[in-house]
């Protein structure tokens, strides 16, 4: 096996050792660059909406508005038909189709047509 010597560090370079390129601590190093390249995440997060029309600014056109709403058929809307078609109310099992309070409210912009919430009931 043969072993490698190693010079030690002689006196100067232990008490006068050469300066690194390490940057000063007021001044950001030259190497330093920031990736643009990367796009921006903004999170919007969907306002709060109700039953009704709500008056608010669009996030999409940033108009005032007053929403537009598209109700939906949901699982509980068929719930509540099968409940009355099952204790014998069949001639009423439309009722929750044609009533908005079995179904949810979906949110619209009128201007550009944008979805904006929903409000589930």
């Amino acid at each position: 096996m043969a072993s490698e010597k190693t010079n030690p560090p002689t006196y100067d370079q232990i008490h006068n050792p050469t300066p690194t390129a390490y940057p000063h601590p007021e001044q950001p190093a030259a190497s330093t660059s920031f990736n643009t390249s990367q796009p921006t995440t903004v999170i919007i997060s969907s306002p709060n909406v109700g039953p009704d029309p709500t008056t608010m600014v669009c996030p999409s056109c940033r108009a005032t508005i007053v929403t537009r709403l598209e109700y939906e058929t949901t699982t509980k809307t068929h719930i509540c038909a099968a409940l009355l078609c099952l204790f014998i109310c069949w001639p009423c099992v439309c009722i929750p189709y044609c009533s908005t309070s079995c179904r949810d409210a979906n949110h619209y912009c009128p201007n550009c047509g944008s979805f904006i919430g929903t409000y589930k009931k």
